[in-house]
C-alpha cells in the first residue's frame, strides 16, 4: 500500500508498534482509504446528537403539576408527566429555581 511517504509494509509496523500492538492490515486500508476519501485524519464524528429541548409547553406542564401537589416525588411526576427524570430536575432547577428538597 502507498502512502504520501512511501510503501507502508508489515514489517515497519510491527518494527514501530511491536508485534501485539500493531493495527490491523485491513484496520490501516481502512484508515488509508478514508484519508484519500477525506484527506483529513481526524474523525468527523461531531455531529451534534438530537437534544429534547425545555420546551414552554413542557415547562407550563411541570408547573401546573407542582402547583397541585407538591408532594409527589420526581420520580413519579416524571412518570406522570412522561418526561425523563433528568429532564424534570432540569427544568425544575435551571428554568423554576426549584430544587427538589424545596418543593
Amino acid at each position: 500500500m502507498k502512502n504520501p511517504h512511501g510503501i507502508l509494509n508489515s514489517e515497519k509496523i510491527d518494527y514501530n508498534f511491536g508485534r501485539n500492538e500493531a493495527p490491523s492490515a485491513p484496520g490501516v486500508r481502512k484508515f488509508f482509504r478514508k484519508v484519500r476519501e477525506t484527506g483529513m485524519f481526524i474523525d468527523n464524528r461531531s455531529h451534534p446528537r438530537a437534544r429534547p429541548l425545555r420546551i414552554a409547553a413542557r415547562i407550563a406542564a411541570v408547573v401546573q403539576s407542582v402547583r397541585e401537589n407538591t408532594r409527589i416525588s420526581t420520580r413519579h411526576r416524571a412518570q406522570q408527566l412522561n418526561v425523563s427524570r433528568t429532564s424534570l430536575r432540569r427544568i425544575l432547577h435551571k428554568d423554576l429555581g426549584l430544587f427538589a428538597y424545596k418543593l
